[in-house]
């Protein structure tokens, strides 16, 4: 009895986890786990000591929130977008400080160091990420010397996922791919994708966070590096 109650959370746990492309849903929710690297080291630039390695991407009802922690948790970043909604939000919690920075929902933030993709190649490259079906797609940027290559997948159902960054026209949902944001280019890869139920609280701008504009968060952000 016992080994049989064991299989079946096994199996349980498999089935809510499951990241392979032949579990697509209808209605997908889910947690996308990547990991996140930086072409800059330590001794060139301290700051990067600070930055994430880890960034969680939360789906649900075409809804995103997409999470990013640095320091012990010291400051963070979180954005959030509700499909229809006229704009979205990025969360910055850094020490006690907690703002919302507000925005159209077709704009691309500041926290960008680059603007929307002028020219996307789609090419017929696949490869298997974190279990899904990907397809390869060359960006170009105009500001950029070199494209950038990404992979994508069409086996998880969200609609526009790339909204408010520079790859939104890409329809699909990035699991390989690099940008640059405030001056460091950082390249994400998933790691692991679980298709699992999503809190709608995750999806909530909490009332403690004060409405803010660009140049009162570079303030604090400025004054946290010192």
């Amino acid at each position: 009895m016992k080994h049989t109650t064991l299989i079946l959370i096994i199996l349980l746990i498999f089935v809510s986890c499951s990241n392979k492309s032949d579990e697509k849903k209808t209605d997908s929710e889910g947690v996308i786990t990547y990991k996140v690297s930086y072409e800059t080291d330590e001794d060139a630039n301290p700051i990067v000591a600070l930055l994430p390695t880890v960034v969680e991407y939360k789906f649900k009802n075409n809804d995103i929130s997409v999470l990013s922690e640095g320091y012990l948790g010291f400051f963070s970043t979180k954005f959030i977008s509700k499909i229809g909604e006229p704009k979205s939000s990025i969360l910055f919690k850094i020490l006690n400080n907690k703002m919302n920075y507000e925005f159209s929902s077709d704009e691309i933030p500041f926290i960008y160091s680059h603007k929307l993709a002028t020219k996307i190649k789609y090419l017929k490259t696949d490869k298997v990420i974190a279990g899904y079906k990907c397809k390869l797609a060359r960006v170009y940027i105009e500001e950029l010397p070199n494209p950038i290559d990404v992979y994508y997948t069409r086996d998880i159902c969200l609609e526009n996922p790339n909204r408010n960054t520079p790859f939104n026209k890409i329809d699909g949902v990035l699991l390989e791919f690099e940008t640059t944001m405030n001056k460091i280019k950082a390249r994400f890869s998933a790691q692991n994708i679980c298709l699992t139920p999503v809190n709608t609280k995750e999806f909530i701008i909490p009332a403690d966070y004060v409405k803010s504009d660009v140049k009162t968060i570079l303030k604090y952000a400025l004054s946290f590096k010192e």
